[in-house]
């Protein structure tokens, strides 16, 4: 099972902003989409990720297990691309 970086990221907004709707939002993705996506996560890792409510969603165990391994990936994901990205030469200064 795999998932790629735009799954994985939907996953942990909709944690963070604890519904599906504003998790979609701010990743700029129709709820459709979004709630198709979280489904076909849940159907690949054969559990629930997510409890649903009237109110918004919540972590199931297994959500806050995936949940913690990947804003710990996530986290290390972008100390990598902070370090590989390429860096300004230093300005040179021109004396009269």
């Amino acid at each position: 099972m795999r998932f790629d970086l735009t799954d994985m990221r939907l996953f942990l907004t909709v944690i963070e902003h604890g519904s599906i709707t504003a998790g979609a939002q701010a990743m700029h993705l129709a709820l459709a989409s979004a709630s198709e996506c979280i489904a076909g996560m849940e159907a690949a890792l054969g559990a629930p990720l997510l409890e649903r409510n009237r109110r918004g969603v919540q972590a199931t165990p297994a959500g806050e297990a995936f949940y913690a391994m990947r804003a710990r990936s996530s986290g290390r994901s972008s100390k990598c691309a902070a370090s590989c990205a390429p860096t300004q030469p230093a300005s040179k200064t021109v004396s009269s």
